[in-house]
């Protein structure tokens, strides 16, 4: 377009207002378009808008299918303070007797009284290590004589994830408080290092180490000196394990042998660097002896004089499984929180008296269930029938720019809430799609066994309700459901499999719905109008090629594109056209005062 436009100064005539209104005239097909390409988007948001909705009502109905939803138990303990229960959807209902023996509890470890208020007044003066070692695995850690406790206990904590030991310390008590991240027999704590004792005053269990005499032992080594079959004799703490040896037996097999009788023992037996037997003890108040049953044998091993007894200054502490009685049979759980027989438990309180827990179907929470279902069937429908009956004001079209300074914000407002409406009404999609749902709900599951329920008004569900004088629903409802909460109540207790399989069923076949239950065709016929939907008007994520609208909308971005150049062009050529001819008037104009001025002159 020409940025130099001479107006009417010569002729006049204002030439800025003529070209304004012909090109008012020549814009109708462009503002009639950017009008379509509106009601476009604003069919685009409905439709987006709608099926927001049918996806949590598709999401719903998934729900609805799972039986693990109808199979809700509700649990009772006659002595909560002693053990609390949940059913979960594998209980049985039932009577059963619960004994809690023993509450599961977490390794710990308690400091003497501490002085001062960093290490070095424990009279720590040099760094040095520890090694803290839990349930997840073992860490050395620095120790700074002029870290504060609290510093310490933050430096401790640091390693919990890879340890599973955490500390707290207490100003008020001046105490450390080592414990397990965890409860159960196999949380432990470990910890190593020379001024343990020194520093915090730990009482737990030392632990020691037995080497035996003879070195250079490899795991192929054969106790060739044995003559016949002999025992060889293991006391650890007047506890007695023994093990029988040949000439043939590899020192190996022997260890592996003990390993595994011994672990009861907490004995762990292996070959030091210097191929010498060794027994790691973690409880060195337990005492490990040796005997034989014919000479030659402990000599051999070299667990005959001399050994060497190494004491180790680990501190330990395990904790301890949950132990319960369940209707006379014993179990251990590593958490004071566990599942037996399909029920949740939690144990909160040791007890030689049994506590009696009761299981019965939670009618209440299936009931609920299925009533939330059913409202959001009932908004579903009840927001698609809104669309398809509202009404159209086709005078009302999308405002123009010219249109929209003519009025105030609440005329705008007023104007294009008329031009809104209705842009669904009578839509066949919609049309389709409530007639289908509604054909589904009215339908009988089939399939099912003879005398069963099949229909959803067996179980108190309809579109219309008769309770006594008072009667619910009419053809003005367009299918909403009613609930006959009494009934449906009953039923739920009485028949519970049957009111799942009403729900769940799935005949497997993709070509037919008449044996899908209620559910199952509600959450495939829901999957399928947001799909249509979603290739209709596509989502927020979806590219506008990939959907009808879309594709319509980029048409229509072009077409205005091409026309708005045209009108550009035709703009230009009227301007040209208007100087053009102000430019010979004025010319015109200057020749006509030249010659009066000659005339004038020559008078």
């Amino acid at each position: 377009m020409s940025t130099l436009r001479v107006t009417g100064l010569a002729s006049g005539i204002d030439y800025e207002s003529m070209i304004t209104k012909l090109m008012d005239a020549q814009r109708v097909p462009l503002d009639k378009l950017n009008q379509k390409k509106q009601i476009n988007q604003w069919v685009q948001d409905d439709y987006r808008t709608l099926n927001n909705k049918i996806l949590d009502f598709k999401n719903a109905a998934f729900d609805m299918k799972l039986q693990s939803g109808y199979l809700a138990k509700s649990a009772t303990s006659s002595n909560d303070s002693i053990a609390t229960v949940s059913g979960t959807a594998n209980a049985i209902e039932g009577q059963y007797t619960l004994k809690v023996q023993q509450l599961a509890g977490a390794a710990s470890l308690t400091s003497g009284k501490l002085t001062g208020t960093k290490l070095s007044d424990m009279g720590i003066a040099t760094a040095s290590k520890i090694t803290i070692k839990g349930a997840k695995g073992s860490v050395d850690l620095d120790i700074n004589p002029n870290d504060s406790f609290e510093q310490f206990a933050a430096n401790f904590n640091s390693q919990s994830a890879a340890t599973g030991v955490k500390v707290s310390y207490d100003s008020t008590l001046k105490t450390m408080f080592f414990s397990s991240t965890k409860t159960g027999a196999d949380a432990n704590i470990d910890l190593k290092g020379a001024n343990l004792n020194q520093l915090f005053n730990l009482t737990g269990v030392s632990a020691q180490t037995i080497t035996g005499s003879v070195d250079s032992l490899t795991a192929g080594t054969q106790l060739s000196g044995v003559t016949g079959t002999q025992t060889l004799t293991v006391n650890v703490g007047g506890v007695v394990h023994t093990f029988d040896v040949t000439s043939a037996t590899k020192v190996g097999d022997l260890i592996d042998s003990m390993n595994s009788d011994l672990q009861s023992s907490e004995i762990k037996v292996s070959l030091d660097k210097d191929g010498k037997l060794s027994f790691a003890n973690a409880d060195s108040s337990k005492a490990i002896t040796f005997a034989e049953s014919d000479s030659g044998l402990l000599d051999s091993l070299g667990l005959d004089s001399p050994m060497v007894v190494t004491g180790n200054p680990a501190i330990h502490a395990d904790g301890k499984n949950a132990i319960i009685s369940f209707n006379g049979v014993q179990g251990e759980y590593d958490s004071n929180t566990f599942t037996v027989a399909g029920l949740s438990v939690t144990a909160k309180q040791e007890s030689s008296t049994a506590t009696t827990i009761g299981v019965t179907q939670d009618v209440d929470s299936v009931y609920n269930k299925i009533k939330t279902f059913v409202d959001k069937y009932n908004d579903l429908i009840s927001t698609i029938n809104s669309e398809l009956s509202e009404d159209r004001y086709r005078d009302y079209t999308p405002l123009t720019d010219a249109q929209r300074k003519e009025m105030s914000d609440t005329q705008i407002e007023q104007w294009e809430s008329k031009a809104k409406s209705g842009l669904l009404a009578s839509d066949s999609l919609l049309t389709n799609s409530l007639y289908t749902m509604r054909q589904s709900l009215s339908s009988s599951v089939s399939g099912l066994a003879s005398g069963q329920m099949k229909y959803l008004s067996d179980i108190g569900i309809s579109s219309s309700l008769i309770s006594g004088s008072s009667v619910s629903g009419n053809y003005q409802d367009n299918g909403k459901l009613y609930i006959d909460e009494t009934k449906l109540k009953q039923m739920i207790a009485d028949n519970p499999d049957e009111v799942t399989a009403l729900f769940t069923s799935d005949d497997g076949n993709s070509k037919s719905s008449s044996g899908d239950g209620i559910a199952t065709r509600l959450y495939n016929q829901a999957s399928s109008v947001f799909s249509q939907i979603v290739d209709k008007a596509g989502a927020s994520t979806s590219v506008r090629s990939t959907y009808v609208l879309g594709k319509e909308s980029l048409e229509l971005d072009d077409q205005i594109s091409r026309l708005q150049t045209r009108l550009d062009d035709m703009e230009t050529r009227y301007y040209n056209q208007f100087t053009a001819m102000e430019t010979y008037i004025s010319q015109m104009n200057s020749r006509s005062s030249s010659l009066a001025s000659l005339l004038n002159s020559g008078g």
